[in-house]
């Protein structure tokens, strides 16, 4: 599984880098014989303005299954980059099971 990381207006050191490869891989790992490319891109949408401006997509491309792209906009990058990756993992692991017939089970309501 290749990652690739993008960042506009802001600064991308090499912590920030390995922090975000490993949560993709805790989050996706066990799915990546599924998967080709996970790009992230992060930016600071308000620049030195402050507020909740970190925007975190990620975008998963799979084998054989339409791309799946999660976005998470929050005041702290890192809290944006966690919730990102976790969305990202449960959404991928539903669309693995719905392409392969596997249907969610069903929620009765009364």
């Amino acid at each position: 599984m290749k990652i690739e990381i993008k960042s506009q207006n802001l600064v991308l050191t090499e912590n920030l880098q390995r922090h975000i490869a490993r949560q993709i891989e805790f989050g996706l790992g066990r799915l990546a014989s599924h998967i080709r490319k996970v790009t992230v891109r992060l930016t600071d949408i308000n620049g030195p303005r402050g507020g909740v401006d970190q925007h975190c997509q990620l975008v998963i491309s799979l084998e054989q299954i339409p791309d799946v792209v999660i976005e998470d906009v929050a005041s702290d990058l890192i809290f944006a980059i966690n919730r990102a990756a976790d969305r990202a993992s449960r959404t991928v692991s539903r669309k693995i099971r719905q392409s392969r017939g596997f249907a969610p089970p069903m929620q009765l309501s009364y």
